[in-house]
């Protein structure tokens, strides 16, 4: 079994070189595992890519450095998907950071698969000063599936975070790669929602698992931050919702109780959303609406 690992980055020279650094370590903690690293540089205009040149140089670890100029993280992975040798892709951020053990419990939950599975794991605070935004810190290892009926009861687009993500060649030749209206120009954020929504749809199961740790050096700390992040993930929500509309009727439920909540925030002029980010319900719907707007008028749009 080889281990591809996809890592996207943009302007982040000193931070892709300390995401690397703890990949590399990881890969090396699972040893004998046969690996590749391979990074994308998706136009930077700042010194990464001399970075990243210099590190593969010395690399422990087999790497390759590719370059997609068009401005987008699925364009990056999909252009990554098509270079790597590897059985199992594993997903990370620029920003992020590998626990040393990542590898070691990856390979013990492969072991244990009957069928591909769409995995994740913990998404910790690299800094402590930074907000609780985009992690995912639970300690209870969960699946969800079509068979279980889980999109009756939960939101999937909880289910996992990209940084911290994995799967096997057979998943991905079955659900096919990133779809690039996701994760691009108009709708910059879902598309790892994306693969897990189109995995339910398709009778794949999605796992969470604890012991898989990333650490995500994300650096938003302002109101303002969050703010812009809420808005720019309702957005790409509000894109799934219209892609989906028509194909699993259980994954728009979230949606309506989010339109519930709003309507309620209404009627009593509060938030009862996100108040110390100054992003409510009814500012959720708002950027539902922009996303589904953006997706249906996408062919008519220059792509990104």
């Amino acid at each position: 079994m080889k281990i591809s690992v996809i890592i996207a980055t943009y302007n982040r020279g000193p931070f892709i070189i300390e995401c690397l650094n703890s990949v590399a370590t990881a890969l090396l903690a699972a040893a004998p595992v046969q690996s590749e690293i391979i990074i994308v540089d998706n136009g930077s205009t700042d010194d990464t890519g001399a970075l990243i040149r210099g590190w593969l140089e010395t690399s422990p670890v087999p790497g390759k450095f590719l370059l997609e100029t068009r401005r987008g993280t699925c364009h990056a992975r999909n252009l990554a998907l098509k270079e790597a040798t590897g059985d199992v892709f594993a997903f990370t951020d620029h920003d992020c950071r590998w626990s040393e053990t990542y590898v070691v419990e990856l390979l013990a939950h492969l072991a244990q698969d009957k069928a591909p599975v769409l995995r994740g794991g913990r998404v910790e605070k690299g800094d402590p000063k930074d907000l609780p935004l985009t992690t995912k810190t639970s300690l209870e290892k969960k699946r969800w599936s079509k068979a279980q009926n889980s999109a009756r009861r939960e939101t999937l687009g909880l289910c996992l975070i990209g940084c911290n993500m994995t799967m096997t060649r057979e998943l991905l030749e079955r659900i096919g790669p990133f779809d690039k209206r996701f994760g691009s120009k108009g709708i910059s954020a879902a598309e790892d929602t994306d693969l897990v929504f189109r995995c339910y749809v398709a009778g794949i199961a999605i796992e969470y698992v604890p012991d898989m740790v990333v650490y995500h050096h994300h650096g938003r700390r302002t109101v303002d931050q969050a703010y812009q992040t809420m808005c720019k993930y309702s957005i790409g929500n509000g894109a799934l919702y219209a892609k989906y509309a028509f194909k699993d009727i259980d994954l728009l439920r979230p949606a309506v109780w989010d339109l519930r909540n709003a309507i309620k925030e209404f009627r009593s002029g509060g938030n009862n959303l996100m108040a110390k980010y100054n992003f409510s319900y009814q500012s959720l719907i708002r950027y539902y609406l922009v996303g589904a707007w953006r997706f249906y008028t996408y062919p008519f749009r220059r792509a990104a």
